[in-house]
C-alpha cells in the first residue's frame, strides 16, 4: 500500500470515530491509558531507559515498585509521562510550538546527577553531537552555533503549514506530512546534547494529537526498521516516503485501536511477548524461595488468592465466544471427581468441604486415623458446540487449564500431558501464588487459541 493510500485510510478511519460521537470517560481512559503504557515504556526504553513495562506502569500509577533501578531512569520516566500526560489531554486546534515549549518539555523529561549536565537541561547544545550509523560511519548532526537559526526556521514553516491547515487552505499538506517532516528535520538539528529522539517523538505526537490525529509508538520490533530510515535519509538522502509511509502506518494502528474500543473490542495485545519475558526475568531472579511441601492446606490457600481468579476471568473471557455456538459446558474437576455445568461453584464447595472428606483407601481395622484425600490436580474446561455460522459444519471446540500439584511445586498448563517438564504456563513453588500479570497470561494465551482453532475449524476464510 502506498503512503497515499495509507493516509487516506487513516482518514477513513478517523471519520468512522468521528461518527460514533463522542467518546465516553471510560473509554477516554482506556485508551489514554494504553497510549501512556506503550509511548512511555517504548520511547524511553530507545534511549536505554532499563525500566521494564511492569515497572513503567507502577511508576505512570504512582507506586514507584522499581526495585534497584538508576533513579536517573525513575525520575525521566516520571517526568515524560506528566509531559505527554498533559499532551493528551489538548483539544483540536490548541496548539502553537515556540522554542520555549521545546525546552519545557526537555527541561521535563531529563535528569542528570552531574551538576554540569545539570546546566544543559532545556537549553540548546552548546558541543558538536554526532552518531555512528548502522554502517559504522559517523553523522555529524547541525553544529551548535547553527541551532538557533535553524530550530527558528523549522518551527516558522511547521507553524506556517499547522495554520494553512486549520485555515482549510487548498494548499495545505496533510496533517501527517507536516508532523513527520518536522520529525525528520528536528532530529537532522538534534538541538540538545542528549534526549533528541524523546523529544523529536513528544512534539511530532504534540502536532499529530492537536491536529486530530492519535499519537503513535515504535515497538522493540520496529526499532531497527525506524533507525535504519533515519539513518537511510540523514547520512544518504534516502527515500522520505518510505520513512513516512512507516510511521503513517504506526499512527494507523492507534486509529484503529480507538476504532476497536468504541466498538467494545479488547485492546490489550494477546501475545505480548515482552510482557511475558518480563514475568520470566522477575522468575528468575535471585531470591531465598520459600519451599514447602504439597499440602492439601497450600493447594486450598493458591486457590483463594490466585487460582479461583484464573477460572473467573477465563470464564468472563471466553464469553464473547457464546453467540457462535449452539451450547456451552463447563466441566469442573478435583481428585478425580466430575462436575457439569457448576464451574466455580463445583471448586468453591470442594474446597469448603475439603476436610469433611476421606479417603477410602485405609483400612480401619488396623486402626488407623482416616486420611483426607490428597488433591493432584484441578482442572476447568469450557466446550463449546454447535457452531452456528459454516452451514452443516457444526463442529465444537474447547479450552482447558489444568493446574498439576507435585510434590514441592505446582504446574499450570492447558494439557493434562504427562510430560509436564514442557510446554506448560508456569511452574511455582506452593508459596508462590499466580500474579495479575500472569493469569491475564494464561488467559489471553488459552481465549487466543480458541480463536485459532475456531478459525481452522471454518471451510471458508472469511
Amino acid at each position: 500500500m502506498s503512503y497515499t493510500n495509507i493516509k487516506a485510510k487513516l482518514d477513513r478511519i478517523k471519520d468512522k470515530i468521528i461518527q460514533n460521537g463522542k467518546l465516553s470517560k471510560e473509554q477516554i481512559n482506556k485508551i489514554n491509558n494504553k497510549f501512556r503504557l506503550e509511548w512511555n515504556f517504548n520511547s524511553n526504553s530507545m534511549e536505554g531507559n532499563t525500566l521494564t513495562i511492569e515497572e513503567t506502569r507502577s511508576v505512570m500509577v504512582g507506586n514507584l515498585d522499581v526495585h534497584q533501578k538508576p533513579i536517573k531512569d525513575v525520575l525521566e520516566m516520571k517526568g515524560h509521562d506528566v509531559v505527554i500526560s498533559d499532551i493528551l489531554k489538548i483539544g483540536k486546534g490548541e496548539l502553537r510550538l515556540s522554542e520555549k515549549r521545546i525546552k519545557d518539555i526537555h527541561a521535563g523529561i531529563m535528569h542528570e546527577e552531574n551538576p554540569e549536565k545539570k546546566l544543559n537541561i532545556g537549553q540548546w547544545k552548546t558541543i558538536a553531537n554526532e552518531i555512528i550509523n548502522p554502517k559504522g560511519e559517523k553523522y555529524l548532526f547541525v553544529a551548535p552555533e547553527l541551532v538557533p537559526d535553524r530550530m527558528h526556521d523549522l518551527l516558522n514553516r511547521t507553524n506556517a503549514a499547522i495554520d494553512a491547515f486549520q485555515s482549510n487552505s487548498k494548499k495545505a499538506p496533510h496533517p501527517i506530512d507536516i508532523a513527520l517532516q518536522f520529525h525528520l528535520e528536528y532530529l537532522e538539528i538534534h538541538p540538545f546534547y542528549d534526549g533528541n529522539g524523546r523529544t523529536a517523538r513528544i512534539l511530532t505526537n504534540l502536532i499529530l494529537i492537536a491536529l486530530g490525529y492519535t499519537p503513535f509508538w515504535i515497538s522493540k520490533t520496529e526499532r531497527s526498521v525506524y533507525y535504519n530510515y533515519i539513518s537511510d535519509i540523514q547520512s544518504y538522502g534516502g527515500d522520505k516516503e518510505a520513512f513516512f509511509k512507516f510511521i503513517s502506518g504506526l499512527v494507523e494502528r492507534s486509529e484503529q485501536m480507538v476504532l476497536d474500543v468504541i466498538e467494545g473490542k479488547d485492546i490489550e495485545e494477546e501475545d505480548d511477548v515482552e510482557k511475558e519475558l518480563e514475568i520470566l526475568k522477575r522468575q528468575l531472579k535471585t531470591k531465598n524461595d520459600n519451599v514447602l511441601a504439597k499440602s492439601n492446606e497450600a493447594i486450598k490457600e493458591l486457590y483463594d488468592n490466585s487460582f479461583r481468579k484464573l477460572f473467573e476471568q477465563l470464564i468472563e473471557k471466553t464469553k464473547k465466544f457464546d453467540d457462535m455456538f449452539v451450547e456451552k459446558k463447563f466441566q469442573s474437576s478435583a481428585v478425580g471427581n466430575r462436575s457439569w455445568n457448576r464451574g466455580i461453584e463445583y471448586f468453591d464447595a470442594f474446597f469448603e468441604n475439603l476436610y469433611e472428606e476421606k479417603s477410602n483407601s485405609v483400612d480401619n481395622s488396623f486402626g488407623e486415623e482416616p486420611k483426607y484425600k490428597k488433591i493432584d490436580e484441578l482442572r476447568l474446561s469450557i466446550s463449546y458446540n454447535g457452531f452456528k455460522h459454516d452451514g452443516t459444519n457444526t463442529f465444537g471446540r474447547y479450552t482447558s487449564v489444568f493446574i498439576m500439584f507435585q510434590e514441592y511445586y505446582y504446574i499450570i498448563n492447558e494439557t493434562n500431558s504427562s510430560n509436564t517438564e514442557k510446554d506448560y504456563f508456569y511452574k511455582k513453588l506452593y508459596s508462590d501464588p499466580l500474579d495479575e500479570e500472569e493469569i491475564k497470561v494464561i488467559v489471553n494465551k488459552l481465549t487466543k487459541t480458541l480463536l485459532e482453532e475456531i478459525k481452522e475449524g471454518i471451510k471458508n476464510n472469511y
